[in-house]
C-alpha cells in the first residue's frame, strides 16, 4: 500500500510539474512592417499557434508558428507580391523556437531559432510578460533583415525596399 501511493505521489508530482498552455489565436498576432522610400507598409497575421511549456513553475520553453500566406496587409496586391518574393509555396511556415528563457519581473528574454524562407537564425530578444492566474501574455519588438533569410528586396524606381523589417508579436496564452 505504501509503495503505490508513492508511486501515485511521485506520478502525480511530475504530471503536475509540467504544463502545457496554447497560444490563443482570438488575441494574439505577429506583425511586420517594412519601409521604402516611397511608402511604408505592414501586414498582419492572426492565425498563429504555438505552445509554451511551463515547468515547475518557471516556463521552460516556447514554440510559435506562423502561415506565410496568412499575413493580409489589406492590400491584395502587395500581399501576392510578398508571397512571390518570400517564396511562400517553398517556405510556408515562420517558426520560432525557444532555447533559452529568462524572466525578470515583467520583462522575459528569449533565444531560440527563427526559421523563415528556409533559414534558420538565432535570435535574442526581450520583451514584456504578463503572467495572471489563467493568461501568459508575451509582447516584442525586434529587428529581422532580409539579407540574413537571403530573400532578394524587390525595388520600385530603381530603389529597393529597405532591408530592415520591423517585427511586432502579442502572444497570449492559456492553459491547454
Amino acid at each position: 500500500m505504501k509503495k503505490t501511493l508513492l508511486f501515485t505521489l511521485l506520478i502525480s508530482v511530475n504530471l503536475c510539474s509540467q504544463e502545457f498552455w496554447e497560444i490563443d489565436s482570438n488575441s494574439s498576432f505577429i506583425k511586420y512592417s517594412g519601409n521604402h522610400f516611397l511608402h511604408n507598409w505592414d501586414a498582419q497575421n492572426d492565425e498563429i499557434s504555438g505552445l509554451l511549456n511551463i515547468e515547475n513553475r518557471t516556463i521552460d520553453n516556447v514554440g510559435v508558428i506562423a502561415k506565410v500566406k496568412d499575413f493580409n496587409s489589406g492590400n491584395s496586391s502587395l500581399d501576392s507580391n510578398a508571397m512571390r518574393v518570400v517564396e511562400a509555396l517553398k517556405y510556408p511556415n515562420v517558426i520560432f523556437r525557444s532555447s533559452l528563457i529568462e524572466q525578470n519581473d515583467d520583462r522575459v528574454y528569449l533565444e531560440g531559432v527563427l526559421e523563415f524562407h528556409g533559414i534558420k537564425q538565432n535570435l535574442k530578444v526581450e520583451g514584456k510578460i504578463e503572467s495572471l492566474e489563467d493568461q501568459i501574455k508575451i509582447n516584442m519588438d525586434f529587428i529581422i533583415k532580409l539579407s540574413d533569410f537571403e530573400i532578394k528586396r524587390p525595388s520600385l524606381l530603381l530603389r529597393k525596399v529597405e532591408d530592415e523589417i520591423l517585427v511586432e508579436i502579442n502572444l497570449n496564452f492559456y492553459p491547454a
